[in-house]
């Protein structure tokens, strides 16, 4: 039996495999066969079946076998068919982030910084309260071809989302962000409109410096009472003297950068932070030479100290018309009823002492 058991494994490794099934139920040696087969065996040992070969799992699908491009797209959805699925959910591309900044080999941050600027508050200008952007300073413009702008400082007036409705991918959210510029001589305002809000407001503060406006100044506020509109805005600004900002915080806000300290501003209407902004760059514009080629009149201006003579501060450039205003039309100045109450003495109300 051990003799047979031999032949087969000598069988095994001389002929094929198709031949091996038929060997094994048809053959029979004989004893002397099997010895000499045996002691050839000694001498010769088979070779094994197959060689000896290093097996190593592969899988073309695997996460270890990706780049970090391939991983990023799969991440950001970048891919026509992913980007189109969901509407209304992939809003934005998301952006791609640096995910070893700030990580070290060996350490943890620790809980404790995480929480310091967790509850680190930032100062807000005086009027701007709660959790939104305005009055805070954003500091100067990054440095351009032209120079840096160290002495410039920037200070947000309005963050706010804005959506847009699209075919493919539905309804898609961004950030717009109004910033004002100025360095005490002049000032200028910019919107920035990206994905997400650090982008908006480095756009918005890079954006203004290529749009400044000097504005003309008389002892630190304005040289006289000017009534600005844009669309449905409207401010009624009036020259002081030593009396402060007393202002809508936005126009506070712009006027510390532009250099005025003292004036009074109403506005009336629609308190948008965009017209308002645009309104009062429009108003600022205009000095007393503006107002008086405008009118091609001369612009005079009375004082105490001189009594009734005036003093001429403007005149047109082209000379004064010669035909002067007509004096039986009627004039086309808007009246306001708090200042006509205000003339009158009788600005209260008229049934603030009457008993109930």
């Amino acid at each position: 039996m051990a003799s047979s058991i031999r032949v087969c494994c000598a069988l095994r490794i001389t002929i094929g495999a198709a031949q091996l099934r038929t060997a094994v139920g048809a053959v029979q040696m004989s004893q002397v066969m099997s010895r000499a087969s045996a002691a050839l065996l000694q001498r010769n040992p088979p070779l094994p079946l197959f060689p000896t070969t290093v097996w190593q799992q592969t899988r073309h699908g695997s996460f270890f076998n990706k780049t970090a491009e391939e991983l990023w797209k799969g991440v950001l959805a970048e891919s026509g068919s992913s980007s189109r699925k969901g509407r209304g959910k992939r809003t934005k591309r998301k952006l791609r982030r640096d995910l070893n900044l700030g990580q070290y080999i060996g350490e943890v941050r620790q809980r404790d910084e995480w929480e310091r600027r967790k509850k680190m508050k930032v100062k807000r200008e005086r009027g701007w309260s709660g959790n939104c952007w305005g009055g805070i300073s954003l500091g100067p413009p990054d440095p351009g071809p032209n120079g840096t702008y160290e002495d410039f400082d920037s200070r947000v007036i309005e963050v706010k989302n804005v959506f847009n409705m699209t075919a493919k991918e539905g309804r898609k959210r961004s950030i717009r962000c109004l910033v004002a510029v100025g360095n005490g001589n002049g000032a200028a305002f910019a919107l920035g409109k990206a994905a997400d809000r650090a982008t908006a407001l480095r756009k918005a503060k890079n954006r203004a410096i290529h749009y400044l406006y000097f504005i003309e100044r008389c002892n630190n506020h304005t040289y006289h009472d000017i009534e600005s509109k844009f669309q449905r805005t409207t401010l009624r600004m009036k020259k002081q003297n030593k009396y402060g900002l007393h202002c809508h915080r936005a126009v506070i806000t712009i006027c510390k950068l532009i250099g005025i300290q003292n004036m009074y501003c109403k506005v009336e209407g629609s308190v948008n932070l965009l017209n308002i902004t645009r309104a009062l760059f429009k108003g600022l514009q205009e000095t007393h030479q503006t107002l008086a080629d405008r009118k091609q009149l001369h612009v005079v201006e009375f004082q105490s100290q001189r009594g009734l003579l005036p003093l001429v501060v403007a005149s047109p450039k082209a000379g004064v018309r010669p035909t002067p205003e007509p004096e039986d039309e009627l004039l086309n100045t808007r009246l306001h009823l708090e200042d006509v109450r205000a003339t009158q003495g009788t600005k209260r109300s008229i049934w603030a002492n009457v008993k109930r």
